[in-house]
């Protein structure tokens, strides 16, 4: 193996096969100071990896996870607010909606007790006029009855004139025509035109 070494060890070949030992092991194998340096290494760099994670990862990992929770949180209020106020939104369009055919409910309902108070209306002045022209026509039966019952007693006190003074005269035909004429003048003629 030295012999295949001999021409990358030729320019440090100075002080002899002494110095070859050191670049053949430098070269193909790792001494054991070499060996516990790198494990020293290793050991130094886990070691830095792990404090430098508790100390500055941790906390950024800890705090971007409280960030990203929060946001969640947001995003799931902003969600159910969304959600809170599409239905709040439908619920107005509904009630709009509802609202024409209430209005139309309400204009036809008025419209009908409207139509009904008239035929109520129309229905008592009816029943006042037809009151109005029974009693009318009961005292115009009771005034005819009067006046008929009046021109009777009339008529009967008449004939008792006529028949008092027929009897306290002795008629003849002039004088019971005369007579009844005188009469008829002293009744009047109001009473028989009545």
């Amino acid at each position: 193996m030295i012999n295949s070494m001999n021409y990358l060890a030729v320019p440090f070949m100075k002080g002899g096969k002494e110095n070859l030992n050191i670049i053949e092991s430098w070269i193909i194998g790792f001494d054991l100071q070499m060996a516990i340096q790198i494990v020293l290494h290793i050991a130094s760099i886990l070691i830095l990896f792990y404090f430098i994670a508790k100390l500055l990862f941790n906390p950024v990992r800890d705090i971007l996870q409280k960030r990203k929770d929060s946001i969640a949180k947001e995003y799931q209020f902003i969600k159910t607010e969304k959600q809170k106020a599409l239905a709040l939104e439908k619920e107005y369009k509904d009630k709009l909606a509802n609202i024409d055919k209430e209005a139309t409910a309400i204009l036809e309902d008025a419209r009908r007790r409207a139509l009904e108070k008239e035929r109520q209306i129309i229905k008592e002045a009816d029943d006042e006029a037809a009151r109005l022209m029974q009693r009318a026509n009961t005292e115009i039966e009771r005034e005819k009855e009067k006046v008929k019952d009046d021109i009777k007693t009339e008529i009967i006190d008449v004939a008792k004139i006529l028949a008092s003074k027929f009897v306290a005269s002795s008629i003849d035909q002039q004088t019971s025509d005369r007579l009844l004429d005188e009469t008829i003048e002293s009744i009047g003629e109001e009473t028989w035109l009545s």
